[in-house]
């Protein structure tokens, strides 16, 4: 049991150095644990393991509860693409490592399968998925996924304290699960010297917003989740929730329950915000042409580079070079969704940062196009 927290430890510390927005794999893929390798076993479980991608991305936590997810559930083999057994359990006996999924399809609580060391991973066919969910009307939220600094604040009794990774394993370790199951990238600060001399814990207990982003500017984080805990009665907490996404700030109240669960809770309530947010449509009606322009790219393998990151993001159909100037491409991009759903997916990457664009004054007498034809809809600087 050591050996398997100090390994979930070790991921939740992965997160703690100052990464920006991340572009998430593995959402179309999942570990479910099998009894054994029977064919009977192996369908139950391609089942379970669709399921869980499909919560990761649509952004929907039930998928058994929505008719057109269920029915894709019952045939998971038309999207499949490969799948492999392995044993994860701990040489001392203990539960199976973290990355597994126990996703339990009756929506009970109980798990469909208990753990038996032995697991099940299936890799679906991520094109195959996201026309399957569009073909059914559903939403299909992209790899592109802000990076979220947690603050949890706790006063237990008399006790106050900001909690990290080190401070609380276990909370840790309740927290990385749900933000594993929703696909959803998270930051743990470290609570060192620098940490605790930029902020206390009366700065997240009275939103002091102008503390709590100068001591979050280190983590370089798209949102904020702040929890505010406290103890109710024994072994049980309530929480106070507050999520910074730019300029939107959304409050909410948890439902008491005890200290993990609270915290994971607050994660799954976060990605369900995020779903809504940046989740497009299959009803969303695309864009075509829009003009991206990007300064910055000096070399080829920065324009390569940039190109391929364009034409890998969840709102592109296709993208074109539109003009090349002194370090300065023009890109023309058709869109599954609206300019607003590029932009969001451009900007949650570490490649390109927005940059306000100044609009030249016509020279006297010369002619003036309108402003949408000559002037691109979204500038932004490569970042080496």
């Amino acid at each position: 049991m050591r050996k398997r927290l100090a390994f979930l430890l070790a991921l939740t510390l992965i997160f703690t150095t100052g990464a920006r927005a991340v572009i998430v794999n593995g959402l179309y893929e999942a570990s479910v644990p099998v009894p054994d390798q029977s064919a009977a076993a192996r369908e139950i479980a391609l089942q379970q393991a669709l399921a869980a991608v499909l919560v990761k991305v649509t952004g929907e936590r039930s998928v058994g509860g929505v008719p057109a997810l269920a029915q894709l559930i019952k045939d998971p083999n038309r999207l499949l693409q490969q799948y492999h057994y392995a044993q994860t359990q701990d040489q001392d006996g203990g539960a199976p490592a973290s990355g597994v999924t126990y996703f339990d399809l009756t929506r009970n609580g109980a798990l469909a399968i208990a753990g038996t060391g032995l697991v099940l991973h299936a890799k679906f066919d991520a094109d195959a998925v996201d026309q399957a969910l569009r073909a059914v009307g559903e939403p299909v939220w992209g790899r592109e996924r802000p990076a979220t600094l947690v603050w949890l604040a706790l006063q237990d009794g008399a006790t106050r304290s900001v909690l990290s990774a080190t401070s609380t394993p276990a909370v840790a370790q309740a927290v990385n699960a749900a933000a594993a199951q929703r696909g959803v990238p998270l930051i743990f600060p470290a609570m060192d010297a620098r940490d605790q001399q930029a902020i206390a814990f009366t700065d997240l207990w009275t939103d002091n917003t102008t503390v709590i982003q100068q001591a979050s500017a280190r983590y370089h984080p798209d949102a904020i989740l702040i929890g505010n805990i406290y103890l109710v009665s024994a072994g049980q907490y309530a929480v106070r929730w507050q999520l910074n996404t730019g300029t939107v700030v959304q409050s909410w109240t948890g439902s008491a329950g005890d200290l993990a669960g609270i915290a994971s809770e607050g994660v799954l309530a976060a990605a369900d915000n995020y779903a809504r947010q940046y989740a497009i449509a299959a009803t969303a009606q695309g864009v075509d042409d829009v003009a991206v322009e990007v300064q910055g790219l000096t070399s080829v393998d920065a324009y390569a580079r940039v190109l391929n990151y364009l034409g890998g993001l969840t709102p592109v159909k296709s993208v074109q070079v539109r003009e090349v100037h002194a370090g300065t491409v023009q890109f023309s991009v058709d869109t599954r969704g609206s300019v607003e759903n590029l932009a969001q997916a451009i900007t949650l990457g570490d490649l390109l940062k927005p940059v306000s664009a100044a609009t030249p004054a016509p020279a006297a007498g010369s002619f003036s196009a309108p402003v949408s034809a000559v002037t691109p809809a979204l500038h932004f600087q490569y970042v080496p």
